[in-house]
């Protein structure tokens, strides 16, 4: 039988995913452009408020440029240390269910609570 979700095609099934090398390196390139965009977004209003006005365009531009790439490598770093862990989880169990999610989200925040 074919779901309703997948004949409109806007939900994608566990089993439609890449395989795993592929997926980790999509999930830290995913990971990066978001942390750089929420980053971007987040310091330009950060340097806007921080700078004295007349200066507040310049002052946003430095600010992105000086902390939206170093947030894009931690969200990449997250990313991932997730996606490695599931992948090996699913590996190692020969299953994929939310467990393996659960169990990459624990480790991962061991992980990076660790260093």
């Amino acid at each position: 039988t074919i779901h309703i979700a997948e004949q409109a095609g806007s939900a994608m099934s566990v089993q439609e995913r890449d395989p795993c090398p592929h997926r980790i390196l999509d999930d830290i390139g995913g990971a990066f452009a978001m942390g750089a965009i929420g980053g971007g977004l987040w310091n330009m209003v950060k340097g806007a408020r921080n700078s004295p006005r007349g200066e507040r365009m310049q002052g946003s531009i430095s600010a992105i440029r000086a902390r939206a790439p170093i947030l894009g490598g931690n969200f990449a770093v997250w990313g991932g240390l997730f996606s490695s862990f599931d992948c090996s989880l699913v590996w190692l169990r020969r299953k994929e269910d939310p467990w393996n999610s659960i169990a990459s989200g624990a480790l991962t925040g061991g992980v990076l609570a660790a260093r």
